[in-house]
């Protein structure tokens, strides 16, 4: 309904075209042109207010629960656009403070391609954190992805853009955005409307970014829409078939989950936060020493009052000598209390549990002892 240039008119001299705000000043770049980005179904502009930087949303057609989503910051009837060279129409807008910083997507793609682990690693780690925090709410963002995640020049990570937001008020409704389809699950139209839509794309971007610090040139290989991943063919991905073989190999147990909960036929997604969970948080040493238990034919460790380690491993040992055998997909390691993979046995076809100071592995029908340290002993 409304167009690009339209609102670049009438921003160039906002003199009298607002209906409250007053001294705007709108930002530009150093050769002249304003500030702004813009997507299908509105533009953001960089202003300075009586001396506060500000973004201005403004919108292309009507949005049916601004009002809801952004409360005072909806002003109404705000900006007079001008739709024709001598009329024009009054329309809503949406005023918040300005964020500074850039962008995840962009974030992640400069260290990949400079091979920054260490950065994608905090990038990693960060983004779980507030996946984790975001699962914990009664509502969500509606259109979560990489380019709607800022990074602020102090490291952290901010949510921007809530115009897709599900909220209990909003029950039954179908949604007005469906979000971005490289970060949805293939199956979300607008009848998916509800507190769950933010768990699959969770899910995606947090196996992307730990996919990224095992090997950084992964969108190289395979390039998608998104950052390594496309949700309509993941079914049959090779992207995700190595990063599931790259997870089991370094014994990434909860990553490894997360991972696979893309192939889900639903954007429901209920284990997710406990998946989360034992990514963000190192288990503590305990006392008396955590037993193994079985839960939903997943293997973990807990004492008679808490799990330590969270049913993750497809078949284990208990702990002895301070280590215990996991089985992760088919490579075998040996954890340490805090789950923490201290050695790694890809190929073979079992492992014993620590005695004396070694273990025993079977390999192409031939017993090895190792120590430790995974230092094989001579026989």
């Amino acid at each position: 309904m409304y167009t690009l240039l339209q609102y670049l008119h009438t921003l160039s001299d906002p003199e009298g075209l607002t209906r409250t705000l007053r001294g705007i000043d709108i930002m530009r770049s150093a050769d002249g042109r304003p500030v702004f980005s813009s997507g299908n179904s509105a533009a953001t502009f960089r202003l300075r207010i009586d001396g506060h930087e500000k973004a201005l949303k403004c919108y292309f057609t009507p949005h049916p629960h601004l009002k809801e989503i952004y409360g005072d910051r909806l002003l109404e009837k705000e900006l007079y656009l001008f739709t024709s060279p001598h009329s024009g129409e009054w329309v809503d807008v949406v005023l918040n403070d300005w964020v500074e910083g850039i962008s995840l997507d962009r974030a992640v793609r400069e260290a990949a391609a400079r091979r920054d682990t260490a950065t994608l690693e905090h990038l990693s780690r960060s983004f779980d954190t507030l996946a984790l925090d975001l699962l914990g709410k009664e509502w969500a963002h509606g259109d979560l992805k990489p380019e709607n995640i800022l990074l602020t020049p102090d490291g952290r990570l901010q949510l921007i853009d809530f115009d897709a937001c599900f909220l209990p008020r909003f029950s039954g409704e179908r949604s007005a955005e469906i979000g971005t389809a490289a970060y949805q699950h293939p199956t979300r139209d607008n009848t998916i409307f509800d507190v769950h839509i933010d768990d699959y794309p969770i899910a995606l971007i947090s196996t992307a970014l730990h996919a990224l610090c095992c090997d950084p040139s992964l969108p190289e290989r395979y390039p998608s829409d998104g950052l390594i991943f496309t949700p309509g063919h993941i079914a049959r991905s090779a992207a995700l078939d190595q990063t599931l073989s790259l997870f089991e190999r370094r014994g990434m147990a909860a990553a490894y989950h997360i991972a696979l909960l893309l192939l889900s036929p639903t954007h429901r997604l209920p284990r997710l936060e406990g998946y989360l969970h034992a990514l963000t948080q190192r288990p503590c040493a305990v006392d008396p020493l955590p037993e193994l238990f079985v839960e939903e034919g997943l293997w973990g460790f807990r004492t008679p009052h808490e799990v330590v380690i969270p049913p993750l491993y497809h078949s284990g040992f208990d702990f002895t000598e301070g280590l215990a055998a996991v089985e992760l997909g088919h490579t075998w390691h040996f954890i340490a209390l805090d789950g923490t993979v201290r050695l790694t046995f890809e190929g073979c076809q079992a492992v014993k549990p620590f005695r004396n100071g070694r273990t025993r592995v079977l390999r192409n029908g031939e017993l090895f002892e190792y120590d430790t340290e995974g230092r094989l002993f001579e026989n």
